[in-house]
């Protein structure tokens, strides 16, 4: 039996919490449109309005699509990523047979364009939204490989990258046009390499670490330098972490005191800022008071976070309007409905306003997942419906094409 759940568009609102436009920022997010502007606040003689002209949500309507997946009890359907042109990607993983990776691709109305699937047992797998398409990893232990998989939007394979002797571990899109890859030896050996590959998997570069200690975080800023964090406690004492600047033509600096003061090996995650740099935070999966801690300017070592973001525990960011602004992604609660919220946020910390998206409930439970994808497109992965003895499942999946774009 299948379990359907209706939403009132009386729900589907924004509430805006300043006076500001809500229009169509233009653009995509990526820098092949022009990249995002700097840091900082809105014109000096002008306001919260004016600095959050064309930045705040328009009002949320119905979905533009929603799409039920029906799928065996080992099968685990997530949202992946949606590229340029409002293609959506949704990602299926099983650990106990094949085919372990499955990828099904849809265009912003919800019709299915097309689907991928590989051909081994996969592990690692991660899609990233590009311009145009997507690129796929995975490793593929039986063969002593990694593979890089380029997708067009009906899920045609453009390009294929193997990796022998090393697996891919954290990919990060990068703004300027293709992935960054952590490669790992699949016999667990130093070194550690971090690789970048454009849109079509053509390597720009290929750059050892010096350091053996282990990895905790890696992001790419919007001007495409990346950095990773790594486990300090031998070099620096306990509790401290080691950040390296790669910069985008593959060139590693030395090694610096990035955080301090944290548990042993914390889970770290890095998310871009507007213009340049990175924000780090607890991993919101990992600890009971997630929170942002640092900041960091491109190529440097790092300061406290801005008092707006820290204000912001448990939330996740993406970026808004062209670049120009931040979808803060909120958990889902329960008031009188449940709902998942994303705020809009100037660079300076202003509030532009929040888009409220219902959610479904079970129970005194919440399921609403959000990611923001390449093109502003917002894809919500709704709750899991388990049906028949075997306890197979269906996941519905919504979004609304472009609408932070």
């Amino acid at each position: 039996m299948r379990t359907t759940v209706v939403f009132s568009a009386a729900l589907l609102v924004a509430f805006p919490s300043t006076r500001c436009a809500s229009g169509d920022g233009g653009g995509l997010p990526g820098a092949a449109n022009g990249g995002g502007e700097p840091e900082g606040g809105g014109d000096a003689g002008g306001g919260i309005a004016d600095e959050c002209a064309g930045l705040g949500p328009a009002t949320v309507g119905q979905p533009s699509a929603s799409v039920v997946i029906s799928g065996g009890p080992d099968e685990r359907w997530s949202p992946g990523a949606s590229d340029g042109f409002g293609t959506v990607a949704l990602k299926m993983t099983n650990d106990n047979q094949e085919p372990s990776l499955r990828i099904r691709l849809f265009d912003p109305s919800g019709a299915e364009r097309g689907m991928y699937q590989a051909a081994e047992v996969t592990l690692g797998e991660s899609v990233v939204g590009q311009f145009e398409g997507f690129e796929v990893s995975y490793a593929d232990y039986a063969h002593d490989r990694g593979v890089l998989v380029a997708l067009d939007e009906n899920g045609s394979v453009a390009a294929t990258t193997d990796i022998t002797g090393a697996v891919p571990g954290p990919v990060r899109d990068d703004p300027r046009g293709g992935i960054v890859v952590l490669l790992r030896r699949t016999d667990s050996k130093p070194p550690i390499e971090v690789a970048a590959y454009d849109e079509r998997l053509n390597l720009r570069f290929r750059t050892q670490l010096s350091s053996t200690e282990q990895l905790l975080a890696i992001g790419v800023d919007r001007q495409g330098n990346t950095l990773v964090l790594l486990d300090g406690a031998d070099r620096y004492g306990s509790g401290r972490v080691g950040g390296i600047w790669i910069d985008h033509s593959g060139n590693a600096g030395a090694e610096f005191l990035a955080v301090e003061g944290l548990a042993s090996r914390p889970p770290l995650r890095l998310t871009p800022r507007v213009g340049s740099g990175l924000f780090a935070a607890l991993d919101p999966g990992a600890a009971a008071a997630v929170a942002w801690i640092r900041q960091f300017d491109a190529m440097g070592e790092g300061t406290a976070p801005p008092d707006w973001l820290a204000a912001r525990p448990g939330t996740t960011l993406h970026m808004a309007r062209n670049g120009r602004a931040y979808a803060v992604i909120h958990p889902a609660r329960l008031d009188a409905v449940c709902h998942t919220d994303i705020e809009v946020v100037a660079p300076s910390g202003k509030s532009c306003g929040t888009a409220a998206f219902p959610a479904d409930q079970s129970g005194p439970f919440c399921s609403g997942n959000l990611v923001v994808g390449y093109d502003g497109t917002v894809v919500q992965m709704g709750g899991i419906v388990f049906t028949g003895s075997g306890s197979n499942r269906t996941t519905t999946f919504r979004w609304w094409a472009g609408l932070l774009r």
